[in-house]
């Protein structure tokens, strides 16, 4: 999973510099900020990574509910 994050990082990085070609600058400034947010310090070689199921689909929805035996309505 960490190498997806490095890999994801690098491919939104490059997105964004060439964005910052098109944007006003106090939208540039604006995604610049939210983005240093969570990418300076991404997780830790010791931190556990959660991700959730992708339950768009009804059959992915009851096999969740299921496996943690939760029904729901």
């Amino acid at each position: 999973m960490r190498e997806y994050i490095d890999a994801n990082l690098t491919v939104i990085r490059r997105y964004l510099k060439k964005r910052k070609q098109f944007t006003s600058k106090l939208n540039n400034d604006s995604i610049m900020e939210e983005f240093k947010e969570w990418s300076k310090d991404p997780f830790l070689e010791t931190e556990s990574i959660w991700t959730l199921p992708d339950l768009t689909r009804n059959e992915r929805l009851k096999n969740f509910c299921r496996s943690i035996k939760k029904e729901i309505r």
